[in-house]
């Protein structure tokens, strides 16, 4: 008998970054995990298939992603909960713990990988359902072990992480596993240097496709501190990161390289479609958009 497969799902890493590419393929994963799971154990494994002896779901059920309409329409990942219960998957619950700071489902992910590697059933492959480049040490350290290795993820992954790996499975792939019509990248518009970028998070990935979405459905100027406030409220982690490495939240714009795009007075604006803003010429010197928000 073949040794058996185990599965951690980073939820949050991958719903974010598949909703940003595709929102039917998100909500697919999302919603019918028993489906893309037993095609998971088929692929590139013969008829015998993959025997999955642990297949564990690390989700943060105050999460959510916006969803399209209104501007506070919003998607909470706890609602997907019961159907990875359904599908066998033990779902374990990985709330922030403190405030603006991502959920520790990395770190529980890596401390259950390591316990399996002592368990008395020898666990022969580990798959990570995640785009996070963090898991790369891991990685190394099962290879040592004489374990093999799968990423799922949909992201441009690290090269890094997807070397050590003894399969990676991208975004083609994954659109076959969840029954998508097609398998392409979306319109350029969605994809831009940012999110090309080989470890650019799942964070930074959603991060660009909201700007970018904003961008595309204005009708007028953007005033930079709301559209700030709106990217903290959805993605705390943004702040928290320095916006991403960048410093502020204006240098996390201007890596965007949107369209036409021109940036005055506190506002940001496609000067093809927007007239420019008319503000009085003496603005508040301590506006967070231009002072490191």
């Amino acid at each position: 008998m073949q040794d058996g497969s185990a599965i951690f799902v980073d939820f949050d890493n991958v719903f974010s970054a598949l909703w940003a590419i595709d929102g039917g393929l998100a909500i697919r994963f999302a919603t019918d995990p028993a489906n893309w799971l037993k095609g998971l154990a088929e692929t590139d494994r013969g008829e015998e298939g993959r025997r999955w002896l642990v297949a564990r779901c690390y989700m943060n059920p105050s999460g959510w992603v916006s969803a399209p309409g209104e501007q506070n329409d919003r998607i909470w990942f706890y609602r997907f909960r019961a159907d990875f219960v359904k599908a066998g998957f033990e779902v374990l619950d990985c709330p922030t713990l403190t405030r603006g700071a991502k959920n520790a489902a990395d770190i529980r992910i890596v401390i259950d990988a390591l316990d399996l590697l002592d368990h008395r059933t020898r666990f022969g492959e580990f798959v990570f359902v995640s785009g996070d480049s963090d898991f790369t040490p891991l990685l190394y350290r099962l290879r040592s072990e004489d374990r093999r290795t799968m990423i799922v993820a949909p992201g441009r992954l690290s090269s890094a992480y997807a070397a050590v790996a003894d399969q990676a499975l991208g975004f083609d792939r994954i659109g076959t596993l969840l029954g998508g019509t097609g398998c392409e990248l979306p319109d350029a518009t969605y994809v831009g240097p940012a999110e090309v970028e080989t470890d650019a998070s799942a964070d930074e990935q959603a991060f660009a496709a909201l700007v970018r979405r904003r961008y595309e459905e204005a009708r007028a100027p953007l005033n930079l501190s709301t559209l700030s406030s709106e990217v903290v409220r959805g993605l705390p982690g943004a702040k928290s990161s320095d916006w991403f490495g960048n410093g502020t939240f204006r240098k996390a714009l201007d890596r965007l390289s949107l369209p036409n795009v021109r940036f005055a007075q506190h506002h940001l604006w496609d000067e093809r479609r927007h007239q420019p803003p008319t503000l009085p010429s003496v603005v508040d010197a301590a506006d967070p958009a231009t002072n490191g928000t």
